[in-house]
């Protein structure tokens, strides 16, 4: 009944974007990255099983003690294990244990296990999945073990292998083979946690157990976990390797007794903060960015250089001078000043259609205000490739060409 209700909530599990993320997904000894330091990578987990906030509310499983409380944001509730003393009962407690947590609104839960000392269940169980013999599983040398004690373990380690000999491909009968209840009630709760798409933190070597053989019931559950510290033992590296999870802190805490929980929760902390102010920072200069263009685009339509504003200004073609000089659009034409005449063409002529222009324009009333119109008309068309007629030959060809003071008296 147990299995089938595990294997239902198996079923449920899905990566944050939807995938089923089996355990081959991801290269050995490799964390996704599109660059930026390991604090990025904190921040870019939250954000997908989370989201951009902090944590509000932190659930801390299971201390002997209050635990290394170190100065946090979020709300901390510690647990006691208090798990039922029967293996089988052990397990629905677990499950019952997360829902709860995630009932009352948990955004993260922190999975601290403390080890027993002279306890090798954790490390039976892993070898069986991990297919390792009792001295890979044990690990040589162990800081602070005699020879003696080495042996011993090593040979408990052995004996446990042999009982559970056979069930690598099945997590369920490993667990109750063993009947630990830390296991039971550890894989139950991260089981649960995933399927109710809330993340954990893993600490201590116990934990990462409790999350391998989760995960071989439903891999797409590794990725709502972070593991907390590499530890010492080899097996706890081992055991990351095959979850393709990476600690965030190398301290050699092996414990389980929180620390390296809540020193994850206070990185966690700190990346979420610098990610939110670098995501300010960057607004700012995007709000920014446009105004700058805007200015620089009116800078350079008013500039002396610009195109539009330097015909305009050397002929004296503004609005305003327009208007005073009287020469708008059907003065121009009254004195046969039409496209024709003015064209790139016309302005190509020979010299004897230029005197003509020329005279034209002196019959016009202010004829010398015209001619810097079509100097500037006879400018723009030196920009187009024209040649232009000499002012001082148009000037001696024109013989309706009056001086200069004169032209100011009519003015």
């Amino acid at each position: 009944m147990q299995e089938d209700e595990l294997t239902r909530i198996a079923a449920l599990i899905t990566t944050p974007d939807g995938s089923s993320g089996g355990l081959r997904a991801r290269p050995r000894n490799s964390v996704p990255s599109p660059g930026g330091d390991r604090l990025d990578e904190v921040a870019r987990w939250w954000a997908e099983v989370v989201g951009k906030q902090l944590p509000q509310r932190v659930e801390h499983f299971w201390l002997p003690h209050t635990g290394v409380a170190g100065p946090v944001r979020s709300e901390v509730v510690l647990h006691r294990f208090t798990a039922p003393q029967s293996a089988p009962d052990a397990l629905d407690w677990g499950i019952a244990t997360a829902d709860d947590a995630v009932d009352d609104g948990t955004d993260l839960i922190l999975f601290s296990v403390p080890m027993p000392e002279d306890d090798v269940t954790w490390q039976v169980a892993a070898a069986q999945v991990l297919g390792l013999d009792a001295v890979e599983a044990a690990g040589w040398p162990v800081p602070g073990q005699t020879d003696h004690e080495w042996i011993a373990r090593v040979a408990r380690i052995r004996d446990g292998i042999k009982v559970v000999r056979g069930n690598r491909k099945d997590p369920f009968k490993l667990l109750h083979l063993l009947e630990n209840r830390e296991l039971l009630a550890g894989t139950g709760l991260l089981l649960q946690a995933a399927a109710r798409r809330t993340p954990a933190v893993l600490d201590g070597p116990v934990a990462v157990t409790c999350g391998l053989l989760a995960a071989r019931l439903a891999p797409a559950s590794r990725s709502w976990w972070m593991a907390a510290d590499s530890g010492r033992a080899v097996l706890t590296r081992r055991m990351l390797e095959e979850l393709r999870l990476t600690a965030l802190t190398d301290l050699g805490l092996d414990e389980g007794d929180g620390t390296a929980a809540r020193f994850t929760l206070q990185l966690l902390e700190t990346a979420v903060l610098r990610a939110q102010e670098r995501g300010e920072a960057a607004g700012a200069e995007n709000e920014d960015a446009p105004a700058e263009e805007s200015a620089g685009a009116d800078d350079e339509g008013s500039g002396d250089g610009g195109p539009a504003g330097g015909l305009s200004d050397a002929a004296g073609l503004g609005a305003a001078g327009l208007g005073a000089a009287g020469l708008g659009a059907a003065g121009l034409g009254a004195a046969g000043l039409g496209a024709a005449g003015l064209g790139a063409a016309g302005l190509e002529a020979s010299g004897a259609e230029a005197a003509a222009v020329d005279a034209a324009v002196a019959g016009m009333p202010g004829s010398d205000f015209a001619a810097p119109l079509l100097d500037g008309l006879t400018t723009g068309a030196d920009e187009s490739g024209s040649t232009p007629a000499d002012p001082a030959d148009r000037q001696e060809d024109s013989p309706n060409a009056e001086p200069d003071s004169d032209s100011n008296e009519q003015r």
